[in-house]
């Protein structure tokens, strides 16, 4: 897990590092996945749970 990065002597918690780079994953995943994502039961809770997965993926990998 990433610690505390200080950047200008402000300190950026990891998770938004974590956050902005799950959004860019989540961003191109959606994109390959748009049809498949709308054709499920609930397509905003398979979004969610899509995003929920990348963020998990980041947090336990790094």
């Amino acid at each position: 897990m990433l610690s505390e990065i200080s950047i200008a002597n402000l300190y950026v918690p990891p998770l938004l590092i974590y956050l902005g780079a799950s959004v860019l994953a989540y961003k191109l995943i959606e994109r390959l996945a748009r049809r498949w994502l709308d054709e499920t039961w609930h397509p905003a809770l398979a979004r969610f749970f899509v995003s929920l997965i990348v963020v998990s993926a980041m947090v336990v990998n790094c």
